[in-house]
């Protein structure tokens, strides 16, 4: 269990390079708020994890180079694609995630609490991509896990 909240803690890293990294190249500022949004679910999800990692006595990085880099190198290779491609490859990258964490908070027998947030951050990420590639602002699903849990 240690192992997985250690995993998706560095998910969190990756996520708010990948995201901000976007916030601040994507060219149509009409979506700024969008990546904001995202970043800011990365974040909250990341210091509520480092509470547990800090609880747990698991050493962790917030500034770790390799996953910043990776979340760096994937926004780059992704930042140019039209709006509707990069919608349906966001959507396709986060569904298998979103599937693996919703498993791991229902097959945790310790920590529940953790694996929820964890699940919940995934989710609420899905259904704005889900939301977007349906033409429908996908913004609410993140405003609402913001407001959850901050």
């Amino acid at each position: 269990m240690k192992k997985r909240i250690h995993s998706a803690y560095k998910g969190e890293i990756y996520g708010i390079s990948f995201f901000t990294y976007f916030a601040d190249n994507y060219t149509d500022k009409t979506s700024h708020p969008l990546w904001l949004a995202l970043t800011q679910v990365e974040i909250v999800t990341a210091d509520l994890l480092e509470i547990s990692l800090h609880k747990l006595q698991i050493p962790f990085e917030r500034h770790d180079p390799l996953m910043i880099d990776k979340g760096i190198i994937d926004a780059k290779r992704w930042l140019t694609l039209p709006w509707n491609e990069l919608v349906d490859t966001l959507t396709d990258w986060v569904k298998p995630y979103e599937k693996k964490y919703r498993e791991w908070a229902l097959e945790a027998e310790d920590h529940t609490e953790v694996f929820q947030l964890i699940a919940d951050h995934e989710t609420a990420i899905y259904q704005c991509w889900k939301a977007e590639q349906n033409g429908e602002p996908g913004i609410g699903y993140l405003s609402t896990f913001i407001q959850k849990y901050t």
